[in-house]
This record gives structure tokens, C-alpha cells and sequence, in this order.
């Protein structure tokens, strides 16, 4: 199984991921959900800067530092 935390923030569209293979910025390029055993499970396509490609359950992503830190920002700059 994985050890990656799941993610804090909602993924969307564009949203920047480590890359499983080489841990680069990946790019989130689809999110859907698939059939699993015991129920949906969702899913995104990613593919990072190393052209890199995947397609995995949400929980399995973590979010970039990058990113992670621009979502605490925003949150930050939000509150004032």
C-alpha cells in the first residue's frame, strides 16, 4: 500500500501533485470516478514535467509543496 498522506485541499483542474515516479510538479488533467469494490472511487490523471503519466485513486496524491504552500497564502491573505 501507499504511504503518502491524502491530500488536504480539493483537487481541481490544474492543480499541482508530486509525481509518483520522480516527485517533480504533475499536473492534474482529469478527475472522475470508477466503479470499485466497496463503492466509487476517485480518480485523476496527471502527468508531470518529465512527461510522466498516471492515472490514480485521489487518495493516493499528495499535493506539491509549491502548491501547498500558495493554498496556505491564499487562505492567509483571505482572512484579512
Amino acid at each position: 500500500m501507499n504511504n503518502h498522506t491524502p491530500h488536504d485541499t480539493e483537487l481541481t483542474l490544474g492543480a499541482l501533485v508530486d509525481c509518483p515516479t520522480c516527485g517533480l510538479p504533475a499536473e492534474v488533467t482529469d478527475l472522475f470516478t470508477l466503479g470499485g469494490a466497496p463503492g466509487p472511487v476517485e480518480h485523476a490523471k496527471i502527468i508531470c514535467v518529465r512527461r510522466h503519466w498516471y492515472t490514480l485513486p485521489l487518495e493516493t496524491l499528495t499535493a506539491t509543496t509549491a502548491a501547498s504552500e500558495r493554498t496556505s497564502a491564499s487562505a492567509i491573505s483571505g482572512q484579512r
